[in-house]
């Protein structure tokens, strides 16, 4: 009963709606994520291939149809027309949360080296933002955690309710 209380819908909503809401950002603030972008070099290991810009564009693209696929899950459950899915022609629509959720954990991970960075060399999303204090990194840690673990529950919930019965 919890999942239906607080997985599904909400869950995917709420993550979907921030999720999208980050990726929007990656294009109207371009130059504050470009900010935190690690320069090649970084720590000395820090080699990725392609321009600060073109990574903050994809992560962006990545956020919006990550989101856009947890908000779709979302509202289906909310609006009760997953409960119509009962057919197999409707199984790649079972699909787009559990992959969507799975996508944007794995994007998490991958963007952690920008918050790194911004702890390591006190980078800032902007010169307006200022020096950034130690408890705005552990606050934003915390979150960060928090989120994947938020998208875990999600993608593994969602992937076993896809399939119902068929993963015993």
């Amino acid at each position: 009963k919890w999942r239906n209380a607080f997985v599904d819908p909400p869950l995917p909503i709420l993550l979907g709606l921030v999720y999208v809401s980050g990726g929007i950002g990656h294009f109207t603030l371009a130059d504050a994520f470009r900010d935190i972008y690690p320069p090649i070099g970084t720590w000395g290991i820090w080699y990725l291939p392609g321009s600060a810009e073109f990574h903050v564009a994809w992560t962006g693209v990545v956020e919006v149809l990550g989101g856009g696929g947890l908000l779709f899950g979302g509202l289906r459950s909310s609006l009760g027309m997953a409960d119509d899915d009962d057919e197999d022609d409707n199984w790649i629509l079972k699909l787009v949360q559990p992959i969507s959720a799975a996508v944007l954990f794995l994007l998490t991970v991958l963007v952690t080296p920008a918050n790194i960075y911004m702890y390591t060399h006190g980078a800032t999303m902007g010169d307006s933002m200022g020096v950034l204090d130690v408890s705005f990194h552990y606050f934003r840690f915390g979150f960060q955690v928090l989120f994947l673990s938020l998208l875990f529950v999600v993608s593994k919930d969602s992937f076993f309710f896809a399939w119902g019965d068929e993963l015993d």
